[in-house]
């Protein structure tokens, strides 16, 4: 009976082992996660051949395994067209012939970038000229000031319409600001932004200090498809913020994106997310030779600083790898300019590079002036407009909730 009980307990043990061992394996299992998919877009078009003022329309379609956080369409080569986008579509109406060349870019969630192009081939309309008749040619008709008598046909033809010049870079108004809040002063500050007619509008986080984005909402973001934004602390779940707000944030104002018009490249940046996973997303965009092409200034818009005046509450070196990576990618000849909020004031360096716009309507914190940031104010609440002249040349001025130019 002892053999026997011992010979039990044995075969008992290794039951036991093979059914720890299959719930592991099991557990280990559903640890593993997927690698990240790239987004997949498709356009219904890739080649369109047409004649100057028909109307073009491309349709886009992005999938991906996560969630989209920016799909923007560009024009790659080819006369100015002044296309629009709509969602994923992208649609204009030629008015010059030529090749035009266009791509969609989408990026998720995890920075996975994706793009797509589409080539429109567009030419005048033929013309076939009437075909002659053997009778007598009729008497010349008297043309009117709006036409052009032919003598191929013996009629009076419409006087041709100019084809207006290659539109080239405009000039820009660009409104910053950051640390929103629906006080009376940020309210003020708001309805003066709102008399600009700016470009664009570019929040830099704090957006109103509250556990969702109705205020902001509700003010900011009748401003339309001209209004930008990025997340500050307050929008963040690991710093100020909850997980809601975070969330009802990043789907409102996207992650960090970026924008080109003319000469100006504008990096929209989450300064709360992992600096290494902004330091490879931006590499390659600054990596980007269609991108980069022609640009000569850069704007680094996020709400922490990558450098700040002596005594500031959040004193720099929050995102110092960032900044540090994006001045070695840009190239000499381009000028940057370092734009965020989080102290609550308005501050500018010495070379005008760094500035913060921190003044937007929350109460503001101490202030304090060096060799580096001979300016700083935290009396007046304002904001920073910016004017981009269509060779790239910039000029900045401090407005306050008055409308009176401070700095």
């Amino acid at each position: 009976m002892g053999i026997l009980k011992t010979v039990l307990i044995v075969i008992a043990l290794v039951f036991l082992a093979v059914f720890v061992i299959a719930v592991v394996n099991s557990a280990y299992k559903h640890l593993i996660v997927p690698d990240n998919q790239t987004p997949v877009i498709s356009l219904d078009n890739t080649v369109i051949n047409t004649t100057i003022g028909t109307p073009i329309l491309v349709n886009g379609t992005i999938t991906d395994d996560g969630t989209i956080t920016s799909a923007i369409w560009s024009q790659v080569a080819g006369p100015n067209s002044n296309f629009t986008q709509v969602d994923y579509d992208m649609y204009f109406t030629p008015l010059i012939n030529g090749t035009y060349i266009f791509k969609l870019e989408a990026q998720d969630d995890k920075q996975s970038i994706n793009e797509i192009g589409v080539q429109v081939i567009v030419n005048k309309p033929i013309i076939e000229p009437p075909t002659p008749t053997p009778v007598p040619v009729p008497p010349k008709p008297i043309c009117t000031t709006n036409q052009v008598y032919n003598a191929t046909t013996n009629k009076c033809d419409p006087k041709p319409v100019p084809v207006p010049p290659p539109v080239v870079g405009k000039e820009l108004k660009i409104v910053m600001v950051g640390d929103v809040e629906d006080s009376a002063s940020g309210k003020l500050v708001y309805e003066q932004i709102k008399k600009q007619n700016a470009s664009y509008y570019f929040v830099l986080g704090d957006l109103g200090y509250h556990n969702d984005l109705k205020w902001f909402k509700e003010s900011y973001g009748t401003l339309g498809d001209k209004m930008f934004c990025v997340l500050g602390n307050h929008e963040a779940a690991n710093e100020d913020g909850n997980t809601v707000i975070q969330k009802e944030a990043l789907e409102y104002c996207g992650n960090s994106y970026w924008i080109r018009e003319g000469p100006t490249l504008f990096l929209m940046i989450n300064t709360n997310d992992n600096q290494n996973t902004l330091i490879t997303a931006y590499g390659k965009i600054l990596s980007n030779t269609t991108i980069m092409n022609g640009v000569k200034n850069v704007h680094i818009n996020g709400h922490k600083g990558c450098a700040t005046p002596p005594n500031s509450h959040h004193p720099a070196g929050e995102i110092k790898d960032l900044c540090d990576y994006i001045k070695s990618k840009v190239p000499t000849n381009t000028k940057i300019f370092y734009n965020s909020a989080h102290n609550h004031l308005y501050s500018e360096s010495a070379d005008k590079m760094y500035k913060q716009m921190g003044s937007g309507g929350k109460s503001h914190y101490t202030c304090g002036t060096s060799a580096e940031f001979p300016y700083c104010n935290n009396v007046n609440y304002g904001f920073v407009l910016y004017t981009i002249k269509a060779d790239g040349t910039t000029t900045s001025q401090f407005i306050d909730y008055n409308g009176k130019i401070i700095h």
